[in-house]
């Protein structure tokens, strides 16, 4: 985008979450009918290719700022006209030093962080005749409105709090699992922040400066550690919360109570929705990412012993796959940790494909092998992505996943691959 085209954007962006804000103080009804109306809408929209999903982040952008910045209060000294420019110029400013710091931070050597893996194309697996961005979409309306009809009846002064927390919760859910896990971690950032907040703002309580730092560190750390887990991101929001909250004379521990409840029912609100409208098994999406890690696995073998440019664009392209798997890895592993394993446990699965990566490297590093051991190989890798598609089937034939997964480990690691070796049809 153009960079004098950036600051009328995101003017645009600042004066549209005005108007949201003002439809939900004075016709909050209608306010919250735009509201899921305009996320599903941008959810749906990522059917439709890049631009289409860049479309559909900007027309949630100013939704979503609306819940974490209350709208300008237009009676204010100033009156609309001062409180409309301070909107503006607050919608400007932030992004606008962000990418400044961005760019300083590369100047004096500081990378940003490495751009996440992309995701395997999901859109093009369908239940019922819908694709998983429509899946997506109408959890993402049903779990909004449960947390409006609540938050209107239960947190009357508090609803964003709710609606926030479905959407965090419901947002890029990657399947129940994920929905479940992304809400006890938001819960429990909630209720360490709880504690936090009263032993600072109790032994401490600090004003203006003091405050203001004690604000930005807590944000700084939040999203330093973010990335190592959302709760930790949780924490830190409400820690910031009860230090704004004390500052306006409303703080008490009752306030923060209230808002662990209105977390708690947001929460409960996207798992329900994830969980019984047309839901999405983690497990599907984790054998989805899986076969395309093979896929690029299978390529990478043949062509682990090409030119230099080859080899390291295909070992791009599998670390890429394999990493879209590691994302959806938490919730398996937490699930593995609160239950007994097993060898054909999903987190077992991404256990064994990350050790293909270390062995895949290797093998590409080591003397040219017989093109008859590759082919060999590669045929063990055929036979691990059989398994992933006869998975659950009753009548399924051959070695489960996590075996035929082993069996191509071994194999890379120089071990035998003869037909002897392999396992037996069941």
């Amino acid at each position: 985008m153009p960079l004098l085209v950036v600051p009328l954007v995101l003017a645009g962006v600042a004066l549209a979450a005005s108007g949201v804000g003002w439809l939900f103080v004075h016709q909050p009804v209608a306010g919250a009918a735009v509201f899921v109306a305009g996320l599903f809408l941008s959810i749906w929209l990522r059917n439709f290719g890049a631009n289409a999903r860049r479309a559909g982040a900007l027309l949630a952008l100013p939704l979503v700022a609306m819940l974490i910045v209350p709208p300008p209060d237009l009676s204010a000294p100033g009156g609309a006209a001062t409180a409309l420019a301070l909107t503006i110029l607050a919608g400007i400013i932030a992004p606008l030093s962000a990418a400044i710091v961005r760019r300083l931070g590369a100047f004096v050597g500081l990378h940003p962080a490495a751009e996440a893996a992309t995701a395997p194309n999901e859109a093009r697996s369908a239940t019922a005749g819908l694709t998983v961005p429509t899946r997506m979409a109408l959890q993402m309306a049903v779990a909004l409105t449960l947390a409006f009809v609540v938050g209107f009846g239960a947190f009357p002064g508090h609803w964003a709090w709710t609606v926030l927390t479905a959407f965090i919760v419901c947002s890029g859910a990657r399947g129940r699992g994920d929905a479940a896990y992304k809400g006890v971690l938001r819960f429990a950032g909630a209720v360490a922040g709880t504690l936090v907040a009263t032993v600072v703002t109790r032994a401490w309580a600090p004003e203006g400066v003091a405050e203001a730092a004690a604000i930005f560190v807590a944000l700084y750390f939040g999203l330093l550690w973010r990335e190592v887990n959302y709760a930790y991101w949780a924490c830190a929001m409400t820690l910031v919360l009860a230090l704004l909250a004390r500052s306006t004379g409303v703080f008490g521990v009752a306030l923060l109570g209230v808002r662990l409840e209105a977390i708690l029912a947001g929460a409960l609100c996207a798992v329900l929705a994830t969980w019984f409208v047309f839901p999405i098994r983690t497990t599907d999406v984790i054998r989805r990412r899986l076969a395309d890690a093979l896929v690029a696995l299978d390529e990478f073998v043949q062509h682990a012993h090409a030119a230099h440019d080859q080899k390291v664009a295909r070992r791009e392209h599998l670390d890429r796959r394999l990493g879209a798997l590691e994302e959806v890895a938490a919730p398996v592993r937490w699930h593995r940790r609160l239950l007994r394993d097993h060898p054909e446990h999903p987190a077992r699965w991404i256990d064994l494909a990350a050790e293909l990566r270390d062995h895949a490297h290797a093998f590409a590093e080591t003397e040219k092998p017989p093109e008859q051991r590759r082919t060999a190989i590669r045929k063990l890798i055929g036979a691990s992505r059989r398994a992933i598609g006869n998975h659950g089937k009753p009548d399924a034939q051959g070695p489960a996943i996590g075996e035929s997964l082993t069996i191509v480990r071994e194999a890379l690691r120089g071990g035998a691959t003869s037909e002897e070796r392999r396992p037996s049809p069941q």
